[in-house]
């Protein structure tokens, strides 16, 4: 694996399963995998379940399996296509969002430790490069799905 990727991913995975498990009990009984598809789900909009399957190169049934979990959990649904009812699009629901919204405690700790163990000069970089690369893989993650 890439160290850059294997960094993002470690970073990635941390954070959610860290906000998720602080949240609620029934968060606990998410895997790595789950806050994949959540994260996915919640980034990429309304996707299809095509869509996750090859972004997150997984299976159809093992994306189903995930997807049903996710549901019973109340974290995301599914909505047909308006215009092709073949088509099934993922949403993630409001209680997904008030979860990620609720641990403002945390981000302002982890951000206070930022501030104070980082010099000012390498953090605003750090910032400024989190930024870009994000709008880097958003364009990136979009143009091959």
């Amino acid at each position: 694996m890439i160290t850059l990727q294997k960094s993002l991913t470690n970073l990635t995975q941390i954070l959610r399963l860290y906000e998720h498990r602080q949240n609620d009990p029934d968060f606990e009984r998410l895997g790595a995998i789950d806050v994949y598809y959540l994260e996915a789900i919640y980034q990429l909009k309304e996707p299809t379940i095509g869509m996750i399957s090859r972004l997150l190169d997984q299976s159809t049934p093992n994306t189903n399996y995930h997807i049903k979990k996710l549901m019973k959990m109340g974290l995301i649904e599914k909505r047909l296509d308006d215009v092709d009812r073949r088509v099934t699009h993922l949403l993630v629901t409001d209680k997904y969002r008030q979860m990620l919204e609720t641990n403002e405690e945390f981000w302002q700790r982890l951000e206070n430790r930022l501030e104070d163990e980082i010099a000012p000069k390498d953090l605003a970089i750090f910032k400024r490069v989190l930024r870009q690369t994000t709008d880097i893989v958003s364009e990136e993650g979009l143009d091959e799905l």
